[in-house]
């Protein structure tokens, strides 16, 4: 039996639900009086997200996107790339456009974002920011 080369895990390894809940702060009051806001970013993969196998949903404070993607793994990371069907469907960038990659680390997940953008500007660009939920 030959081993499977790391470059070519599959990709049913990464099924599931991953989320990262981005906090935005408080508005409407001083401190503890003020309505925390957040978004939920959910990345569904495997056959429960539609045709392409990955699903992105950003919902929460004045934020309701949701895009098709597509999920390649490579070296214990999955990328995730903006997945369009005709250049008229919605979403920013072309298809294709990379928009992060999660890597499995001994500290857990890390993602380190692309053309992918935060809601908020006080969210590093490579960070633990997903984490499996299913």
């Amino acid at each position: 039996m030959t081993a499977v080369p790391a470059s070519a895990a599959p990709l049913s390894g990464w099924y599931g639900k991953f989320v990262w809940e981005e906090a935005l702060g408080r508005i409407g009051g001083e401190g503890r009086d003020g309505v925390a806001i957040f978004v939920t970013h959910t990345l569904t993969l495997g056959p429960s997200a539609g045709s392409s196998g990955c699903r992105l949903d950003a919902e929460g404070y004045q934020t309701d996107r949701h895009w098709k993607c597509t999920a390649t793994p490579e070296m214990g990371s999955v990328i995730i790339k903006l997945f369009k069907l005709r250049p008229t469907d919605p979403g920013q960038g072309l298809s294709g456009t990379r928009l992060f990659k999660i890597t499995r680390g001994e500290s857990g997940l890390v993602t380190r974002l692309e053309s992918y953008t935060p809601t908020s500007g006080a969210t590093d660009s490579s960070e633990h920011l997903f984490r499996r939920v299913g």
